[in-house]
């Protein structure tokens, strides 16, 4: 069944529009990778005679990337690392989290179900994320659900990384749907200020990784579990197709 798009009395940020896509965000949205994340970098600067870092204090970092996150836990070391050996540590870092680390995150509960409902109301599905394109790609098929997504853009796909408009741009721009049409669902400042700066609506997770909840502002519905979000994109969509049809 094709989904009618109701043009009438739309504004920015999909105030009264259907849904034609649905784009995520991939770290703190649909999978916990902090843990894992946390744990590469910590084996890596304890092998090089370093000290740990908290896992809470590379939370906000992550939003920015996996290198960024590393960035901060040497960053955060109590004597400063030569340039030379952290380049050196952060590529040992991205080999470890490859090769040993990047299979032990898991998707958020009833992450896969959520997907699955939103494809049987034919909607198109995105990725948009400041993860590299490699260790996406991976984490969606091990999770067995990369041939649910229509199009993927991760760190280096467009010419600014999140919290610009271009990688969200890039995806509406590949799938042929506008603005008003689409709902990014993400976890963080960087989401939150993508889609207010694409006029995309947001959907905040609040299981993920924000700091601060005013980072997750302005959104039109804001979630701790998937099933509340399947509910609300389900009775949204079949309020708004009633009122297309009035």
């Amino acid at each position: 069944m094709k989904l009618t798009f109701c043009v009438r009395n739309i504004r920015f940020m999909n105030t009264n529009a259907q849904f034609r896509a649905i784009i995520f965000d991939v770290d703190g949205t649909l999978f916990d990778t902090l843990p894992s994340l946390s744990a590469a970098a910590n084996s890596v600067l304890v092998q090089a005679g370093l000290h740990e870092v908290a896992t809470p204090l590379l939370r906000a970092a992550l939003n920015e990337g996996l290198r960024a996150m590393f960035r901060q836990s040497i960053a955060l070391q109590a004597s400063p690392v030569e340039p030379g050996l952290a380049r050196q540590l952060e590529e040992e870092y991205m080999d470890q989290y490859m090769q040993r680390w990047l299979p032990a995150a898991p998707l958020f509960d009833h992450v896969h179900e959520a997907l699955l409902a939103l494809k049987a109301l034919d909607m198109k599905l995105g990725i948009c994320t400041n993860r590299d394109r490699a260790s996406t790609d991976v984490l969606l098929t091990q999770a067995g659900i990369a041939g649910l997504f229509d199009i993927v853009v991760g760190m280096g796909d467009a010419p600014r990384p999140k919290p610009a408009a271009d990688p969200l741009l890039m995806v509406l721009e590949r799938m042929g749907i506008p603005a008003a049409a689409a709902l990014l669902v993400g976890d963080s400042y960087m989401d939150a200020s993508c889609a207010r700066l694409s006029q995309v609506g947001f959907a905040a997770h609040l299981g993920g990784y924000a700091v601060h909840p005013g980072d997750l502002l302005p959104h039109m519905t804001s979630f701790s579990d998937y099933n509340e979000f399947t509910s609300w994109v389900l009775g949204r969509q079949s309020a708004n197709k009633e009122a297309c049809h009035a």
